[in-house]
This record gives structure tokens, C-alpha cells and sequence, in this order.
């Protein structure tokens, strides 16, 4: 429901990616894409030049039927250097969401999504 909702503004306006790595210098910004049918992708990025592609799943749990708020699932973070970072989110709202995973080297990654 929740990237359902997403996709629904999405034509009228923008959604942002931001997040942090454990291994990485600085921030990784970028932007968010969701799928019309449910789940969605972001891309984030790094000044280093890392390149990260998300897959957030449909959520998994709605606490509340008939609103996105407190839904939660599962995805896949995966970066150009190879590593994949599985992750869960949590809803703030219909329009964002907040996700963390760890890598396989125990580095933390921790993100929002949302809308301008």
C-alpha cells in the first residue's frame, strides 16, 4: 500500500533517497521510483562513486488497514562493488520510509525515502 501510495504522487512530484553506509565517507543521496502495483526502487550514490540499486518489497505487515502508516517489509540493496545488503523499512507515512541492514562485513547501512 504504502509504495503503492508512492506511486500514485509520483508523477506530481519528486521522491528522494538519502542515506548512510558504515564504510563510506559522507552521505549517499539519490532518488526513488515506485512501482505502480506495489515495492519500488531508489538509487543511491556516493561522491567515492559508489552506485547502489534498492528493491523495496510490497510490505509484509499493515498494522492499521486501509492506511500506510507502520507498514514494514523486506529488500535488497545491492552496490557496484559488489556487495548486497539486505534491509527492512518501516513506514513514517503513505508518502515515506526508513530502512535499515547490515553488510556482510557488519557495516550498517541506514536510509529514508520520502517526498519533497
Amino acid at each position: 500500500m504504502l509504495i503503492a501510495a508512492l506511486g500514485l504522487q509520483a508523477c506530481a512530484f519528486g521522491y528522494f533517497a538519502e542515506g548512510r553506509l558504515g564504510d563510506v565517507a559522507g552521505p549517499l543521496r539519490g532518488k526513488a521510483y515506485p512501482g505502480p502495483s506495489g515495492g519500488g526502487r531508489f538509487v543511491l550514490g556516493g561522491a567515492n562513486g559508489l552506485r547502489c540499486d534498492g528493491t523495496a518489497e510490497a510490505p509484509k505487515h499493515s498494522p492499521q488497514p486501509g492506511s500506510c502508516e507502520g507498514e514494514s517489509g523486506e529488500g535488497i540493496l545491492r552496490c557496484s562493488d559488489g556487495r548486497e545488503i539486505p534491509f527492512t523499512w518501516q513506514a513514517r507515512s503513505c508518502r515515506s520510509f526508513d530502512g535499515k541492514g547490515i553488510d556482510a562485513q557488519g557495516n550498517r547501512l541506514e536510509f529514508q525515502v520520502g517526498r519533497r
